[in-house]
């Protein structure tokens, strides 16, 4: 029995690129000129997370930032719970995507692969993305010496 291929589903990729894209810029704004921006997110249960976006290149039409995500506080986990990820932003249409640092993702995998990556790994590392930057606008807050600033 052979499975059927996978195929990517472009409109909705696209889709969430966009809209990654206009959630980075809802973050920055007011703060545009700034190569760092960092936030404090509180979630249910009191755990205090630390969202940073670090400018690492940019260009005419395109910009790279390094996310970094993970607890504010050091925890005692034996394991590291921290995201780092490569974000390309095309500001000539306004799509974020998740790349690392030199290349970028392929939108199919065959599966299994050596590297063991998902056949949609692209969507979902994009959707990672959408996930984090969702989670600081709903319980962020700005860190900055100048005020304080709550998205929700």
């Amino acid at each position: 029995m052979i499975k059927d291929a996978y195929v990517p589903d472009l409109s909705s990729l696209q889709m969430l690129g966009e809209l990654n894209y206009r959630r980075i810029v809802r973050i920055t704004r007011g703060k545009e000129a700034d190569a760092q921006w960092h936030f404090s997110v509180h979630t249910i249960g009191g755990q205090e997370s630390r969202l940073s976006l670090v400018l690492t290149e940019e260009s005419q039409y395109t910009s790279q930032l390094q996310l970094n995500f993970g607890q504010q506080k050091k925890s005692d986990l034996l394991f590291d719970h921290g995201v780092e990820m490569t974000v390309r932003l095309y500001h000539d249409v306004k799509i974020a995507e998740i790349t690392d640092g030199h290349r970028q993702y392929q939108g199919v995998y065959p599966y299994p692969n050596d590297a063991m990556l998902h056949r949609d790994e692209k969507f979902r590392l994009n959707q990672q993305l959408a996930d984090l930057l969702e989670l600081c606008l709903k319980h962020g807050y700005r860190l900055n010496q100048d005020d304080l600033v709550a998205f929700a």
